[in-house]
């Protein structure tokens, strides 16, 4: 029996590794290089509040002065085309320099899992810059750092400060023309920098409130007592003067934000959620946000969900993912394929902020 046993064992530990092969070899493909891509490059970004340096992701317009390749590529993840470490381009925007946009991620997300949308804007004009938040980013998203907003907007102006004094490789920022673009929990931050503020007394209610019940269930397991959040910290004005424009797909933490702070906003701000109606999940749903600050553009991207936002997976990346069980983030069961709704975000999200930055 024991025999039989061993032997079925070693039937399906053969298949599993025949299907794990054919999986892996049909995963990211390089595919041709384009003919123009932007530049990118990282810097090393003194942060004293954090304890230490940062690393700062810089996707810029580029001199041809470097080839090609792809960046971020890996069996799980499709990367994104850039010329790494090429000198800035002198040659355009205003007299060399050229508008920035501070790019924020999601919880547990990073700064490289978004290339395709920085990318994608720095080709049309932008300087992008990310950084991975301490705390909320890939294997480092604790709960008791994500109800510190107030360290991601931080980041935001540290991200400027550094870009103002240090930017490397003859890049030129226009700090007179800066937007910020945020996704999830980035998406809140992005809000915020702009000039929304937090009620701890609404983030409490909204958790109590069966509709909060998914996000906030994360946080209550990980042992967050929200009585003891640092309501002057959490309720301050967290604001960068120098953003003018925001993009926040997905936003989080719209229900806590007052009404009195989204109403007295008034640079220009575009909220997308993805997916429509019922389908979007309530910690997600901007509408309300959208309705009420003055400047604001509301779009509804049909056939997408919320992971639509993360860089496109190969289909290992999809079988691997799916296995762990956890969030899945590679399926788009039911939904438009992946390249498509992003198709659609770069032309969404690329024309408003050429609208608002360019002269």
């Amino acid at each position: 029996m024991r025999q039989v046993v061993l032997k079925i064992g070693a039937v399906l530990a053969l298949m599993f590794t025949t299907i794990l092969g054919a999986v892996w070899v049909t995963s990211t493909k390089a595919g041709p290089l384009p003919q123009t891509a932007a530049g990118y490059t990282t810097a090393a970004m003194p942060t004293p509040r954090r304890g230490g340096d940062l690393l700062l992701h810089l996707w810029y317009p580029a001199a041809s002065d470097a080839p090609i390749s792809l960046i971020a590529q890996n069996a799980l993840f499709y990367g994104f085309h850039a010329r790494r470490d090429a000198n800035g381009d002198s040659s355009g925007g205003n007299n060399g320099a050229y508008p920035v946009i501070v790019l924020s991620h999601g919880s547990g997300g990073n700064a490289e899992r978004l290339g395709w949308i920085a990318a994608h804007l720095a080709e049309r004009g932008f300087i992008v810059a990310a950084v991975n938040h301490a705390g909320t980013t890939s294997q480092d998203s604790l709960p008791n750092r994500t109800v510190k907003p107030w360290e991601r907007t931080g980041d935001v102006s540290d991200m400027l400060d550094f870009l103002a004094d240090s930017a490397p490789l003859g890049i030129r920022p226009d700090l007179a023309r800066v937007g910020i673009l945020g996704f999830s929990l980035g998406g809140g931050t992005a809000l915020l920098s702009a000039g929304a503020q937090l009620s701890k007394d609404q983030f409490i209610a909204y958790c109590a409130d069966p509709l909060g019940k998914a996000d906030c269930a994360w946080l209550l397991a990980g042992g967050v007592d929200f009585a003891q959040i640092d309501s002057a910290r959490y309720e301050s004005d967290m604001r960068d003067a120098r953003i003018v424009a925001a993009v926040a797909v997905d936003p989080a933490l719209t229900r806590a934000m007052t009404e009195g702070s989204l109403r007295a906003m008034t640079s220009p701000v575009q909220i997308v959620n993805l997916g429509t109606g019922t389908a979007i999940p309530a910690a997600m749903q901007a509408d309300a946000a959208a309705k009420i600050i003055p400047s604001a553009q509301y779009l509804q991207i049909e056939g997408a969900a919320h992971f639509s936002f993360l860089a496109r997976c190969s289909l290992f990346g999809k079988v691997m993912i799916s296995i762990a069980g956890d969030d899945n983030i590679c399926s788009d069961y039911g939904l438009r394929p992946r390249d498509s709704v992003q198709t659609q975000l770069k032309d969404d999200i690329g024309r408003f902020f050429e609208q608002v930055l360019h002269p």
